[in-house]
């Protein structure tokens, strides 16, 4: 941490301010005087911005090493091509360090989101203030450090926590339960007083606290916790399945009714962008429109995953199975040859290059509904109501119901394994998934990989061990 809060405060908000969403309305900061930034709800709100900017996962490094961070270390996908293919080996042989880039940028771009929030509340204490706008942008900020603790919590385990912006920058890392306990009592408090509606599109509501909250006790294995919660989310009767899977992914039908909590990119900068699909699709892919452009990696799906669909499973058909070459006119087969496409994330029509601005979904209702499936099976075995939500998500499929005679907990937690392995595929899940029920590292050993038990959690970077010796490494590393 002490080489970014060493930084002038100004110029890093400065910075921040620049990479805020459009959606967000952010300020622009040349027209704020340094004298009144933090003394007026205009420049607070400039910051809160910022800090949403960063929890967005700005820029395209950031947005894309969270997907490649969460699959190419489960077998999920595989990679290759380009001056990324060195990344994507170590992720997927298991030889990452302390110096890979997307583990060092995970890890600074939600500590710079936290240092904007804390900078929030530490100014909000100001009689000019109004109440409606204290109460809210109090709870913005809780969501955001819930988010970005989560966040870090389950890359790299217990980290320092920093409640202030004027706390010593040589902090130690907290304890397990110092976390998880500051984790939980930021969302909570942010349920609290957050909006059933969010103010704008990619803005913290009651659901997306909920949701994260639900996601960090089921990561955490507090079954109990995981299964209410998830209820009450269903409670509130804002959120459903769409019925066409792949409208959910749609840029036409952004902001629908399916996603909980959504990282927004509108493509008007690098920083407000994604380019997720330039490292799926080879150079001579037919992309559908001609402003589109691919780097020279490539992304692919196994074929035993691709043909573990059912016949009839809609979410199949976003996986490209063979193209035909712009260069030869040949149709270039992918599966039987490990390389099919993931294709959820559509070609941005409006994208300027690779930089696209498709929203990434960061939760959604199906999740809900399968967390508290597998919560509810955790807690007593196999239920029909666990069937029941499942079903909901296989229905939308276009596939059978499962039926409750013949499961047993362990098989039912199999079946809810591979469901969420379908229903969520190539959406960053599948790595905390096989955590949290104890496959990740047995996996990836039945796959020939040298995986030792340190591995799930990553390496605090060696710029963060060398700026502040009173870190500590991860075991193993």
């Amino acid at each position: 941490m002490k080489s970014y809060i060493n930084k002038s405060i100004m110029i890093l908000v400065f910075i921040s301010v620049f990479a805020c969403e459009k959606r967000l309305d952010e300020e622009v900061f040349s027209e704020l005087a340094p004298a009144t930034l933090f003394t007026s709800e205009k420049g607070l709100s400039s910051v809160l911005n910022a800090s949403y900017a960063y929890a967005h996962r700005p820029g395209l490094q950031d947005s894309w090493a969270a997907y490649h961070l969460a699959s190419m270390t489960t077998g999920e996908v595989w990679g290759q091509g380009g001056s990324i293919e060195n990344l994507w080996i170590s992720e997927i042989d298991f030889t990452w360090d302390a110096n890979h880039d997307h583990i060092i940028s995970q890890w600074t771009m939600y500590f710079n989101s936290i240092r904007d929030a804390n900078i929030v509340l530490d100014n909000l204490d100001n009689e000019s203030f109004s109440d409606e706008f204290k109460q809210l942008t109090e709870a913005e900020a809780h969501f955001l450090r819930g988010w970005d603790y989560s966040e870090l919590y389950n890359l790299f385990g217990p980290v320092p926590l920093f409640k202030t912006s004027t706390d010593d920058p040589l902090l130690l890392r907290a304890s397990e339960s110092e976390v998880q306990e500051f984790i939980e009592q930021e969302l909570l408090l942010a349920i609290s007083s957050l909006p059933v509606q969010a103010p704008a599109l990619g803005r913290a509501s009651k659901g997306a606290a909920m949701a994260v909250l639900c996601k960090y006790y089921l990561n955490t294995r507090q079954w109990e916790n995981a299964a209410n919660m998830a209820e009450d989310i269903i409670d509130l009767g804002l959120y459903e399945l769409l019925p066409d899977y792949g409208q959910v992914f749609s840029i036409a039908n952004e902001g629908n009714n399916e996603l909980i909590w959504v990282l927004p990119k509108d493509g008007t900068s690098p920083t407000a962008s994604q380019a997720i699909d330039a490292l799926v699709f080879p150079p001579d892919y037919p992309r559908p429109f001609p402003n589109n452009t691919v780097f020279a990696a490539r992304t692919y799906l196994y074929d035993d995953f691709v043909n573990s669909f059912g016949e009839t499973d809609q979410r199949k058909n976003y996986i490209i199975t063979e193209y035909v070459s712009t260069n030869t006119g040949e149709v270039v087969p992918g599966l039987g040859n490990d390389q099919s496409f993931p294709y959820k994330i559509e070609f941005d029509p409006g994208a300027v290059g690779a930089t696209a601005g498709n929203d990434i979904p960061a939760i959604r209702y199906a999740d809900i509904l399968l967390s508290r499936a597998e919560a509810l099976n955790e807690i007593s075995g196999p239920t029909q109501e666990a069937i029941d939500l499942i079903n909901e998500v296989r229905n939308r499929a276009g596939i059978d119901d499962l039926t409750l005679g013949g499961y047993t907990k362990e098989t039912l937690r199999e079946a809810i394994l591979q469901e969420r392995a379908w229903e969520l595929f190539f959406e960053g899940k599948r790595r905390e998934d096989m955590i949290r029920q104890n496959v990740f590292i047995s996996d990836a050993i039945s796959r020939g990989k040298n995986a030792q038990d340190y591995h799930k959690l990553f390496p605090i970077p060696q710029v963060e061990l060398d700026a502040n010796p009173s870190l500590e490494q991860n075991t193993g590393y």
